[in-house]
């Protein structure tokens, strides 16, 4: 009841400020389409098809293979949801929720390993972090990977988190590991991918229109340099862009963090239901924290950081150095090699001496 009436009174504000900035709505209108025409739809789209025969295909038990070791140790099984966290890593946060209510849907994964799969496979795709936040945003694909990287480990240690804090719950019956699936054929795989691209495209799109909506108030006009920061919790790529045009790298890693609502949203429609969000959103506090902390490693211990910033503000030059920062640093940032999470605590440096 109180959910409904919040929303229902959201709806009025929203409906007021379009009638009171219809400008205003059809720049976000049109940036929202700029946006899914440009970058979301040629990369998603043919993914989600690929995904969807993937799935229903015998070759899905080989290709999360050499993952299956660090799955269990998140106490995920079956071979076909460590390709899930797979394809999301590759293909992102929409690609892996997406994969994650087919298989709930299957009976494969129970509620708690649904969870923990959102946390871990949940993340912004490599074409999107290093192609367009580092080589087109930052000037520096180097950068770009070096984000991707760091995102990744966060997603271990914010996922690790979660496992420790939510047990497995006894009453829980436990999946079958096989369940009988129906065959997929490309049309079928199209008409679901369809779907699926049509949802994230109206969250960015709705999203993009309430952004511009809050920004034509007038209190943003002595409060600037905050419009990135509601960007960013609105919309990832445009928070992403924002920060990036500020020269403010902590910021775009905020973004990487959060998500955004719209992100969110797309989740709780991809999902319809069958995880609670309630466990990934609490991850990605986590996740915010770490990925601040090993940026800031990153950075000071790994040479020629003035170049790689060389596109951006002189004001995000970072040159402090500190020697014992570096062993921390590199073993945080190796974290995304995926198997050395829990099986030592010891740096790669001191192993190989």
């Amino acid at each position: 009841m109180n959910q409904s009436f919040g929303l229902g009174a959201a709806a009025l504000v929203l409906g007021a400020a379009l009638l009171a900035c219809p400008e205003a709505a059809a720049q976000g209108f049109g940036e929202g389409l700029r946006l899914c025409g440009g970058s979301l739809l040629p990369a998603l789209f043919p993914f989600f098809v690929v995904c969807e025969l993937l799935m229903a295909s015998p070759l899905i038990r080989w290709l999360g293979a050499p993952l299956c070791p660090l799955a269990r140790r998140y106490g995920l099984r079956g071979r076909r949801s460590v390709a899930v966290l797979l394809l999301g890593w590759v293909g992102g946060y929409a690609v892996c929720a997406r994969l994650v209510a087919r298989l709930r849907g299957e009976g494969v994964l129970s509620r708690r390993e649904g969870s923990l799969l959102l946390a871990l496979g949940c993340c912004s795709g490599p074409g999107f972090v290093v192609g367009c936040v580092g080589g087109q945003l930052l000037g520096s694909v180097a950068l770009g990977t070096l984000l991707y990287g760091i995102q990744l480990a966060a997603n271990l240690i914010a996922a690790a988190c979660l496992a420790r804090i939510w047990r497995p719950d006894p009453g829980e019956a436990l999946p079958a590991e096989e369940p009988p699936r129906d065959p997929v054929t490309l049309p079928g795989a199209i008409g679901r991918a369809v779907d699926s691209s049509l949802t994230v495209c109206g969250c960015v799109l709705f999203f993009r229109v309430v952004y511009r909506l809050a920004a034509a108030l007038p209190w943003w006009a002595g409060h600037e340099g905050a419009l990135p920061f509601l960007s960013g919790c609105l919309e990832i790529s445009a928070g992403c862009a924002d920060f990036a045009a500020a020269g403010s790298l902590p910021g775009v890693c905020f973004c990487l963090s959060v998500l955004g609502l719209s992100v969110f949203a797309q989740l709780a429609a991809l999902l319809d239901g069958c995880v609670p969000l309630g466990p990934l959103a609490a991850a990605r506090v986590i996740h915010l924290v770490v990925m601040q902390l090993l940026i800031r490693l990153a950075l000071r211990s790994l040479p020629g950081e003035a170049e790689v910033f060389s596109s951006l503000a002189p004001r995000v030059v970072v040159l402090r150095r500190e020697a014992p920062d570096t062993a921390l640093a590199v073993f945080f940032f190796l974290c995304a090699a995926l198997y050395q999470l829990y099986k030592s605590r010891q740096s790669p440096y001191n192993k190989d001496k």
